[in-house]
């Protein structure tokens, strides 16, 4: 089992359903829960008590059961990861619960629609950039508001319905509903 694999895609899925990073504590969890250790060793190793590891343990295996639509404990986590392939997938496009991995994770569960959605991502990602290095916000903005809009018919015809895509694509619902129509 490839444990940076495993730790690059759970990082991705808990960032996806959180908008945080997984945290040392709870990468040293999986890391450990990976080679067999027992909570007090990962807690020795990480420099806190039992009871510290075993808490964040479960917050984690909540955390990652809600984002995988499983439930995770440290004695299935072995099983689970293997039964959905997250180590074997070195990031080809493929379906994890209700997200589909390539190169960046999606909300969409048609794989066709993966370019489309990680286009849309690079976008962002590259606007977020270049506003904050020569702040030109309002001609960034408008482009990627541009592009999310573009975007909606193509979400429309794979069976999204407006509410999802104003989440997705962080828009407000009603311009959701006056661009489709």
């Amino acid at each position: 089992m490839d444990t940076t694999e495993v730790l690059k895609y759970l990082d991705e899925l808990v960032f996806a359903q959180t908008g945080k990073h997984l945290d040392s504590l709870q990468r040293a969890i999986i890391k450990g829960v990976i080679s067999d250790r027992k909570y007090a060793d990962i807690a020795k190793e990480y420099q806190c008590t039992r009871g510290h590891a075993k808490d964040e343990a479960y917050a984690l295996w909540q955390l990652l059961s809600e984002a995988l639509g499983e439930d995770l404990n440290k004695s299935n986590f072995r099983a689970c990861v293997e039964r959905l392939g997250i180590d074997k997938s070195k990031y080809k496009s493929q379906i994890i619960g209700h997200y589909v991995i390539g190169g960046s994770i999606n909300n969409c569960s048609n794989p066709s629609e993966v370019n489309e959605k990680s286009e849309l991502g690079n976008l962002e990602f590259l606007g977020k950039e270049a506003t904050s290095v020569n702040g030109k916000s309002n001609k960034l903005e408008t482009g990627r508001k541009q592009a999310k809009l573009e975007t909606i018919p193509r979400l429309i015809k794979i069976g999204l319905t407006a509410e999802q895509i104003a989440q997705v694509l962080d828009l407000p619902l009603e311009e959701v509903l006056t661009h489709h129509s």
